[in-house]
């Protein structure tokens, strides 16, 4: 019955030749496409379906001669292009699989797994299959160009999009499982905008932001959120450190010797950004104010606890979050100017205001993690106790009776 019905489509390829040929296997054609991550054009879809309609004949006639005891070979058979024996067959690379693998070898961090595995989905989404195997330059290009299209900004396209992709076939191009990374030599160019404020805090925002510190914490926040409040700031401004880095600090952290105290920015308590450990000193003013007094109350993180703690994990740990919610209330504050980061202006901050004071660049790069800026200054590094000399010519934090001015003391 149904070679009838492909007789006639080949011999007649009506609408209603079509469409019955279609009600047999139409579906059958479109879900080995799908299989394949194969999307046709609309344009030739009719010459595929009357392709596969001359195969299936072929197929089926040659089927009644081997059923009829008629063995000889198939006389069609050779317009099939046959691989040459020596080649091997063609691999798949499923994304899935090989961002896994890729993810692992370079130890990624968890966040860094959250935001670009959905980035590369846009890939997927735009070839049409997951095969990185046959990702060329031109779809890298077009998808690049979609993502502009659709409206997402060039530093992000960037930054995290072509990023993301760059690196994971430019493992694959260094495990010899793809030729060339098809990403090479493609460039986003990101325009700036106009910078009309500094990055670092005025003395008017660090006043308003240090003195509510100071304020009682009132409503219905955890213990751990208001010391969160009252104490992060304080040790943002005398360290310049991350948010996230002081928000994970454990009690472990907090350490002396040599006669210093001093918190150690650690891997071990969660992510830092230059991936290595970095010491600390604490402010004097910080010890005065009873920092090492709350520290004794602790018996592990400083700032969450974790047996309270919902939805935390190794992408969007509780102390990601606390930091979170401090840079919104520091926006509640009225420190609204999109110029200054609620949480990063701190960087900033401490970099201006221990040049102010006298301290050497080098010293404040050591603190703050910053790379040295050239190969020699790369050898050796400074002992606690130097830069906790060196920390003493920061200037101090001294707010008004009124709390409305942060002056140098």
């Amino acid at each position: 019955m149904t070679a009838g019905i492909i007789e006639r489509y080949i011999k007649d390829t009506s609408p209603k030749n079509r469409d019955e040929f279609l009600r047999f296997y139409g579906g059958e054609i479109d879900a080995h496409l799908a299989r394949k991550g194969l999307i046709v054009d609309p344009e030739n879809r009719g010459g595929l379906e009357f392709a596969i309609a001359k195969a299936i004949l072929q197929a089926v006639e040659q089927s009644e001669k081997y059923l009829a005891g008629d063995f000889s070979p198939d006389p069609m058979a050779g317009r099939f292009p046959k691989a040459p024996a020596n080649k091997p067959a063609a691999v798949v690379l499923p994304l899935d699989e090989w961002f896994a693998k890729y993810a692992t070898a370079s130890k990624l961090a968890a966040s860094t797994r959250k935001r670009w595995r959905p980035a590369l989905a846009t890939l997927e989404a735009s070839v049409g299959h997951d095969d990185l195997a046959r990702v060329t330059p031109e779809n890298i290009a077009d998808w690049v160009d979609a993502l502009a299209t659709e409206g997402r900004g060039d530093k992000t396209i960037r930054d995290v999009y072509l990023a993301s992709a760059k690196a994971l076939f430019g493992w694959m191009q260094g495990k010899r499982k793809i030729a060339v990374n098809p990403c090479a030599g493609l460039r986003v160019k990101v325009i700036e905008g106009p910078v009309l404020r500094e990055r670092f805090f005025t003395e008017a925002e660090i006043s308003t932001i240090l003195e509510a510190s100071l304020a009682s914490q009132r409503g219905r926040l955890s213990a751990e959120h208001a010391a969160a409040r009252r104490w992060v700031p304080w040790l943002c401004a005398y360290s310049g450190a991350r948010v996230g880095e002081v928000t994970q600090l454990r009690r472990e952290d907090i350490r002396f010797e040599d006669g210093v105290r001093y918190f150690r920015i650690t891997p071990e308590a969660g992510t830092v950004k230059t991936k290595r450990f970095r010491d600390v000193p604490i402010h004097s003013h910080l010890i005065e104010m009873g920092f090492l007094d709350y520290v004794e109350t602790r018996s592990k993180e400083l700032f969450f606890d974790k047996a309270r703690g919902r939805g935390g994990s190794d992408a969007n740990p509780l102390s990601k979050r606390v930091g979170e919610r401090l840079a919104a209330w520091v926006r509640k504050l009225g420190i609204t100017d999109v110029g200054v980061d609620p949480n990063h202006g701190w960087r900033h901050s401490f970099k201006t205001r221990g040049r102010r004071g006298g301290m050497r660049d080098s010293v404040l790069d050591a603190i703050q993690g910053h790379a040295p800026d050239t190969e020699g200054r790369k050898y050796g590094g400074f002992t606690i106790d130097v830069k906790a000399s060196e920390m003493e010519l920061f200037p101090r934090y001294t707010l008004s009776q009124t709390g409305r001015e942060a002056a140098v003391s």
